[in-house]
């Protein structure tokens, strides 16, 4: 089902609500975030004086990428929506038009909104030895013994005190 709703019977009757529930194909990528499926949107449209109140909740599957140590998951991520329809266009060019409202955009948008932007696959995630590559959640790395040689290495002791008797 498309979230393409016809609302006349609802504007103008604060007292008139129905539900909603409807499913939408989504391709969304963020950063290495993904979203391929389907989004599901259930709610309530309610009439107000001058259009509609639509309050929903979306969710659907992300493929996410830890940013720490580079896990792969799929995890479902939720969220909720708040949108006033008018027959006037608002700031995102949301209207009633012709009568009914199309909620997959404002779902998208929520969507996307949802999506996290640096996730970590677990809250206290270690990442990644920066020596070897080692996955510091699976293998603690001991270390690797004397630091790399660094073309910075002349200026490390720029900043320490002069020493007596030198």
């Amino acid at each position: 089902m498309d979230l393409v709703l016809k609302v006349d019977d609802l504007v103008g009757h604060p007292e008139r609500s129905r539900v909603v529930t409807g499913t939408i194909p989504v391709r969304l990528r963020i950063a290495d975030a993904s979203v391929d499926g389907p989004l599901l949107l259930t709610g309530v449209v309610t009439g107000t004086v001058d259009g509609v109140q639509a309050r929903f909740t979306v969710n659907a599957q992300a493929d996410l990428v830890c940013v720490r140590c580079l896990t792969p998951w799929t995890e479902t991520l939720e969220a909720d929506g708040d949108r006033h329809f008018s027959r006037i266009p608002d700031e995102d060019g949301y209207a009633i038009v012709s009568g009914v409202v199309d909620l997959a955009g404002p779902a998208r948008d929520e969507l996307s909104l949802a999506v996290p932007l640096a996730p970590l696959c677990r809250p206290g995630c270690r990442g990644l030895c920066p020596i070897c590559g080692t996955d510091l959640n699976e293998d603690p790395c001991d270390g690797h013994g004397d630091e790399p040689e660094s073309p910075f290495t002349v200026l490390k002791d720029l900043f320490d005190p002069p020493r007596s008797g030198s």
